[in-house]
C-alpha cells in the first residue's frame, strides 16, 4: 500500500536511505527537496505491506504523466518483488494519465562493463513491468544521459513532443528556478 508522507517522515526517509541509495550527482540537498515538495512540486511515498515500510518513490505529478524522480527499495528487502509492487501501485493510483514516465541511465555511456550491466539490468526489469525506452527521446541530467522509459496507461498514442514539453517545463521550473547549480537537456531525435 502507498502512503504519502508528510515533510517530518521525509526528511527521515531522506537521511536514512535517499543519501545512501543515489550518488550525490544524481540526487539534491535536503533542502532543495524540500522546496520542491513544499511547493508540491514533487510527492513523496512509502510503499508498505502490513505495518513494514519496504520502500519509497518520489514523483512528479505532470498534466498527463506522471514522471519517477526516485524510486528504490529498502536493502533488506530488496528481491522481495517490492519494486514490481510498488510500479503496479502507482499505476493503479494515477491511472487517469496517460502514462508514467522513468528515467534510466544510458548503458551506452556507461564508464565500465559492471556499470553497463547494472544499467541492462535495471531496464529489464522496468521492461518486465511493461516499460519501454520511448525512442528517439533521452535527457541529460547532472551530465549523466539517461532513456526516457514510459508505461503507457491508457492506450494512447505516444507523443514524443508532449512528453518532451512536460519534462521540459518540469526542469526548467526545477532548476532555473530552485536549482540554478544542476542542469539539464532534452535530447530528441524524435520522428
Amino acid at each position: 500500500m502507498l502512503k504519502k508522507v508528510d515533510l517530518k517522515e521525509f526528511k527521515e526517509i531522506y537521511r536514512k536511505h535517499i543519501i545512501k541509495d543515489f550518488p550525490r550527482e544524481e540526487r539534491t540537498t535536503l533542502n532543495k527537496f524540500k522546496k520542491r515538495v513544499t511547493r508540491g512540486q514533487e510527492e513523496v511515498y512509502l510503499y508498505a505491506e502490513g505495518e513494514k515500510e519496504k520502500a519509497y518513490i518520489i514523483i512528479a505529478n505532470l498534466d498527463n504523466y506522471v514522471l519517477v524522480s526516485f524510486l528504490a527499495v529498502f536493502e533488506e528487502c530488496r528481491g522481495e518483488g517490492i519494486g514490481t509492487k510498488l510500479l503496479k501501485e502507482i499505476e493503479t493510483n494515477f491511472s487517469n494519465k496517460k502514462g508514467i514516465i522513468l528515467e534510466v541511465e544510458n548503458p551506452q555511456y556507461s564508464t565500465s562493463q559492471d556499470e553497463k550491466e547494472i544499467r541492462q539490468r535495471r531496464i529489464k526489469f522496468y521492461q518486465r513491468s511493461n516499460y519501454n525506452i520511448v525512442d528517439g527521446l533521452e535527457i541529460s541530467l547532472h551530465s549523466t544521459i539517461f532513456n526516457i522509459m514510459m508505461l503507457n496507461i491508457n492506450n494512447t498514442k505516444i507523443d514524443k513532443q508532449e512528453i518532451s514539453k512536460e519534462l521540459n517545463d518540469f526542469y526548467t521550473n526545477i532548476f532555473r528556478r530552485y536549482d540554478k547549480t544542476l542542469s539539464f537537456k532534452i535530447i530528441k531525435n524524435i520522428k
